[in-house]
């Protein structure tokens, strides 16, 4: 097999995997809640990404403490929770669609936090961007939504943004599955614990005839869709190019949406038009001359 095949595969596996996120995290609600879907996913990422790579704990630095932690929270921590919970109240391919604008706040992020330079393109790229949002953020056609959810969504978009931008500027000597175990490290601990002292996690073990059924979607959620892909997306990068790597972007609410429809979700005329508005914006972002990757994770 060429290396121009395997790089394919790599990245057709990312996109479905990412892109499957938000429809695995609605199977998982049918017996968890979106506290304990966060928890869950985060602790089996770090069961997993602990087993592979258990040698890296050996290349931490306190100079690498602080970063790790915020990629950890940011990356690892928070958004696993605020995605469920705006899954429970929109359509998973719609909160997918959302996830896509993270490389549009990476690039802002970049620019005010971590003086990164950007060009005129690229700042196109997030006025159209954000336009696309607002298209989304208009009426459903589904009165059981509640389209004030899309906040959530978006505000986890902003901490993956905050994360890739740390991993970028502050971890670059590192290798990616250290980044990946070690910032696990921070939140897996903490998160198995909660599911077991803080939640009626056992309570629904015991009870609800699904239960085994969907946290096993959940342990995919984490070994697969969130710590093997992590280390996946990186290792493409290594392999070809971050401008390669980081248009996975593009497939990921496509997938999300396809996902959606074969579930039964009902998308509109104003929902297609804001995935457009949407990706027309990373496209932008992420032309040829940019002087900063972007990417995304589900």
């Amino acid at each position: 097999m060429g290396e121009n095949t395997k790089r394919w595969i790599l990245f057709i596996f990312l996109a479905i995997a990412w892109g499957s996120s938000f429809l695995i995290m609605k199977r998982g609600l049918r017996s968890f809640d979106y506290i304990q879907i966060g928890s869950l996913r985060i602790a089996f990422a770090w069961l997993l990404a602990t087993v592979i790579a258990l040698r890296s704990f050996g290349k931490l630095r306190k100079q690498h403490l602080l970063p790790l932690i915020g990629v950890g929270i940011l990356g690892n921590g928070l958004p696993y929770y605020l995605f469920p919970l705006a899954i429970t109240k929109l359509d998973s391919g719609l909160v997918g669609v959302f996830n896509s604008m993270v490389p549009l706040f990476t690039l802002i992020i970049g620019a005010v936090f971590f003086t990164t330079s950007f060009l005129r393109k690229q700042l196109f790229g997030v006025i159209v961007g954000f336009s696309g949002a607002m298209i989304l953020l208009q009426p459903t056609t589904n009165p059981e939504q509640n389209i004030w959810y899309a906040g959530f969504a978006i505000v986890a978009s902003i901490c993956y943004a905050f994360s890739v931008n740390i991993i970028g500027n502050k971890l670059k000597e590192m290798p990616s599955i250290a980044i990946t175990s070690l910032s696990l490290l921070f939140v897996g601990p903490p998160a198995l614990i909660y599911v077991f002292a803080g939640t009626n996690f056992i309570e629904v073990m015991q009870t609800d005839p699904l239960a085994y059924e969907n946290l096993a979607y959940i342990a995919v959620l984490g070994m697969v869709n969130s710590a093997l892909a992590i280390i996946i997306f990186n290792q493409l990068i290594k392999n070809s190019s971050p401008l390669f790597a980081s248009s996975v972007t593009y497939l990921i609410p496509i997938v999300a949406l396809l996902w959606g429809v074969w579930d039964g979700e009902k998308i509109n005329i104003l929902h297609l038009a804001g995935m457009a508005t949407i990706l027309l914006g990373v496209w932008l972002v992420n032309g040829k001359k940019r002087r900063k990757r972007a990417t995304t994770y589900a």
